[in-house]
């Protein structure tokens, strides 16, 4: 199917016109990175990663969008159970919380808690959690982080640093009572997660230093899902949670090497399109299925054949289009607020069908950062 998958994406990136949007940019020609909208104020201080535009990711991503996407990010597998209002892991929780010690001896002790979770030593399939760890906690969620207090700064929120830290946070904390429910003991990840790495993201990414090489240098970016809650099951559906990068090269023309990280990896390439608009085509995997040993917590995946097609102006996304050979959802179509015309410009709205052909429908709404969904 993958073959299959970029054939296709490939097609459509070739052929796709530049989605309707109204900016002042437009009337420009993208070089071969993105350029922002919004002038950055000085080289050293940013902002990097919120551009203020009216359309797409970059006007939909706010505090409520970071907390739907990245709190229940692993609820895009199988394994999962996607209904919110169900009970949470406090236990589990807190219980390496309390007890972080005990929790990383019951997972193999200080050498696997090293090598699995902390430094880059292993590099099995099912071993490697620093992975998620680097990519997820530290450089995710640090974007997400600064990404945040640009936003908060912008809406002239008191506090922008403090209130973008709670915001992060907050959110990592909900994702590991998300990902613990049905378990009563403290795991080593959850350690890992709480006390280091969401931790390091925020404190690295407070140095300009360091948004300013991801921004400026890797041309890095968190693009979200439109979250939904999906009607009358309470299930939340369509979020995504995703670091993505395009590096610079010289292979084609006008186009920069593209990757997509997160629940699932696709590389490829961003070709770079009159008007400020890039297509992104990417082949990999997504993850289908996660366990945890429920005595020593270790975590096991199961990876799916997957492809996609992602449009954005600026680096704002505007729109996907993604197949995967996930089950409960073959094909997921997004559009983003901002591409509508007239009235419609403010929603946005997204589609997703399963391998059983069952359609999900939702919209967004870009001042909420949310939406609603039905389900049959």
């Amino acid at each position: 199917m993958g073959r299959h998958c970029l054939l296709l994406a490939l097609s459509i990136a070739l052929q796709l016109p530049a989605a309707r949007v109204t900016q002042a940019q437009d009337t420009t020609v993208t070089p071969p990175v993105d350029v922002p909208a919004v002038p950055p104020q000085g080289e050293e201080h940013g902002p990097y990663f919120y551009k203020g535009l009216p359309y797409g990711s970059d006007a939909y991503m706010g505090p409520v969008a970071v907390f739907l996407n990245k709190a229940y990010a692993i609820s895009v597998m199988e394994s999962s159970n996607r209904k919110i209002f169900d009970p949470y892991g406090w236990t589990s929780v807190s219980d390496a919380l309390a007890h972080p010690i005990t929790a990383i001896e019951r997972g193999g002790g200080w050498w696997n808690f090293i090598r699995f979770e902390m430094l880059p030593l292993s590099y099995k399939n099912q071993d490697p959690k620093w992975i998620t760890n680097y990519f997820g906690h530290i450089f995710e969620g640090g974007i997400y982080y600064r990404r945040l207090e640009e936003w908060y700064q912008a809406k002239g929120v008191p506090a922008p640093g403090l209130m973008a830290g709670v915001t992060t946070l907050s959110s990592a904390f909900l994702n590991e009572l998300y990902e613990s429910r049905g378990y009563e003991q403290g795991y080593a990840g959850t350690v890992a997660d709480l006390y280091f790495f969401d931790l390091a993201g925020v404190v690295l990414f407070s140095f300009d230093a360091v948004p300013r090489f991801f921004a400026r240098k890797l041309h890095a970016d968190v693009w979200v899902g439109q979250a939904s809650l999906l009607l009358p099951s309470g299930e939340i559906a369509n979020n995504a949670n995703h670091l993505i990068f395009k590096l610079p090269w010289k292979v084609v023309p006008n186009s920069s090497f593209f990757l997509w990280t997160g629940i699932g990896s696709q590389a490829g390439i961003t070709f770079h399109r009159p008007k400020a608009l890039n297509l992104s085509v990417g082949l990999g995997t997504d993850t289908e299925q996660r366990r945890i040993d429920p005595v020593t917590g270790e975590e096991t995946i199961h990876l799916a054949a997957a492809a996609g097609l992602f449009v954005d102006r600026n680096g704002s996304l505007l729109a996907t289009f993604h197949l995967s050979e996930v089950e409960h959802r073959l094909l997921r179509v997004n559009v983003y607020p901002g591409v509508f015309p007239g009235f419609a410009r403010q929603f946005g709205a997204w589609a997703i069908v399963s391998r059983d052909w069952k359609l999900s429908l939702g919209i967004s709404h870009q001042w909420l950062g949310a939406g609603v969904g039905v389900g049959w």
